[in-house]
């Protein structure tokens, strides 16, 4: 009887084992993934689970084209009043009817615990977010007390190395219950009623951690509220006149200095009005769309991964681009000026920039605008200015002041300067760039938002070609411009949304 009954415990174990491994092959081959956590954690509001080998290494690679798609879209930078109750200021809102019906919530949706998955959803939020060395991260808890649902957290970036932070940590009680290391493609999920805290990352790290987060509401009280993520034009550049008075630009000249070979570098101050340039901030502030470039080039770029882009089609239009003709016109004698590059470059404390050149080989000049009221003496965040060969020489340097502007020949080599470490606050610089004629200003546009499926040399054959076909009539070109431009935006937005409605393969 003894023996009976412990063969039959035997070989209830072995056909337990081998039911276990029948189920781990079958979801190998069929789903490619493997739905237990690999770390669990329990909680007094609830469960907290990390799931490092969800998915396969063909979904993998579907989820690197996702993170690389979501660079592709405008990202919003929330500061001061409207910064996030964690404290992760870029944010990208993602449409969740497209979301909702992607084989990726529908795998993530089998995670849930049983209850969750099959109650009631009320809503669904999705962002993909940069955590950044130097996020004012705080602890904070997705749900309030009357709601309910769970957040998960897919970890889209490597942290290359043992020393790059980057964990998540979840409170009880006023201390630390759990901590978790993220793992590239891991999914952490946890009871949104659980508060959390990221860890950003080492300052050595210059990458961002780009992340998915989803809450899946089954009970909701308020629902997120994101700032308007659909502007395309500064309130300045609608229905504005160019300005038509003239004025002297030398009353509003502060300094003046040269380079070696002579190239001027202008400090002015009090060029604009007050009220246009705090419409200015406040759109920049509030409703700017940046693009993320987290690419680390060895070579002579500025390094400024936060930049928001405008169209010279509009800005030409604008009371601003009046001020900066006839500024332009008056300090170098040339009245033919035209911007080829008009954009918002956002830098905080803990960024990396980089000594650059704007131009090479070029006649051409940079306007820098810098948008900070509440930055004073002692701030730091200007710009140092280099003679041509020599980087151990410090031609100027030029304090950031509210409304102060300087203007400078695009071949100075020259840095931005990061903020002081105090300051949470982001430092903004608008930049315009210019040419001396409409057709090089639409030419050089071209080369830099245009037929980017080309390399370089054939790029500028194809824009020459196209300019020789159109007689160099600039106003034509600038309409091929705007249609291939039209074009590109159309076709991220879309390679976005595809890549989201697909990801991850589930073949």
């Amino acid at each position: 009887s003894t023996q009976c009954s412990g063969s039959s415990v035997i070989i209830a174990e072995y056909w337990k084992q081998w039911y276990q491994r029948r189920v781990r092959a079958l979801m190998s081959d069929h789903m490619s993934t493997t739905l237990l956590p690999q770390v669990s954690r329990s909680h007094k509001f609830g469960n907290i689970l990390f799931f490092k080998h969800l998915f396969n290494k063909k979904q993998q690679q579907n989820l690197q084209e996702l993170r690389s798609a979501l660079f592709g879209g405008y990202w919003q930078y929330y500061d001061h009043e409207h910064l996030p109750k964690d404290g992760v200021s870029w944010q990208l809102p993602i449409d969740t009817d497209v979301f909702s019906q992607s084989p990726l919530f529908k795998l993530l949706n089998q995670i849930l615990p049983t209850s969750d998955s099959e109650g009631t959803t009320e809503h669904v939020d999705a962002r993909a977010r940069v955590l950044r060395r130097g996020d004012n991260v705080k602890i904070h808890s997705t749900c309030s007390e009357l709601e309910s649902g769970y957040t998960i957290l897919l970890f889209l970036s490597k942290l290359s190395n043992k020393n790059d932070y980057g964990e998540m940590l979840f409170f009880q009680d006023d201390d630390i219950h759990s901590t978790i290391q993220p793992v590239q493609y891991g999914v952490l999920m946890w009871s949104c009623k659980i508060p959390y805290q990221f860890q950003y990352p080492s300052i050595s790290t210059g990458f961002g951690q780009v992340l998915l987060q989803i809450t899946i509401y089954n009970k909701i009280d308020v629902k997120p509220q994101y700032l308007p993520h659909s502007v395309k034009h500064f309130p300045v550049f609608r229905g504005l006149e160019a300005i038509n008075q003239s004025f002297s630009v030398a009353d509003h000249i502060t300094s003046v200095a040269h380079t070696p070979l002579q190239r001027p570098i202008y400090v002015v101050d009090n060029l604009f009005k007050p009220e246009l340039l705090e419409e200015l901030r406040h759109h920049v502030y509030t409703s700017s769309q940046y693009y993320y470039d987290d690419s680390d080039d060895a070579g002579e770029t500025d390094n400024v991964q936060w930049i928001s882009g405008h169209r010279t089609v509009e800005f030409v239009k604008s009371e601003m681009w009046g001020v900066i003709k006839q500024t332009l016109s008056q300090i170098t004698g040339h009245s033919g000026w035209y911007p080829y590059d008009v954009s918002c470059n956002l830098n905080r404390a803990w960024d990396h920039t980089r000594i650059h050149k704007d131009c090479y080989d070029q006649d051409e000049y940079t306007f820098l605008l810098y948008l900070n009221p509440e930055y004073k003496p002692g701030d730091l965040g200007g710009t140092v200015f280099y003679e041509h060969e020599d980087l151990n020489s410090i031609v100027t340097s030029v304090q950031n002041k509210y409304g102060r502007v300087a203007i400078f020949h695009c071949e100075i080599k020259h840095a931005a300067r990061p903020p002081h470490a105090y300051l949470t606050s982001a430092r903004y610089s608008f930049a315009v760039k210019v040419a001396r004629s409409k057709l090089e200003a639409v030419q050089r546009e071209m080369s830099q938002s245009a037929f980017n499926d080309l390399d370089d040399e054939e790029k500028y054959e194809e824009i020459e070609k196209i300019t020789d076909e159109l007689n160099s009539d600039p106003d034509k070109l600038e309409e091929v411009l705007v249609q291939e431009f039209n074009s590109a935006v159309e076709d991220r937005r879309e390679f976005m949304m595809h890549t989201l409605r697909n990801t991850p393969d589930q073949s």
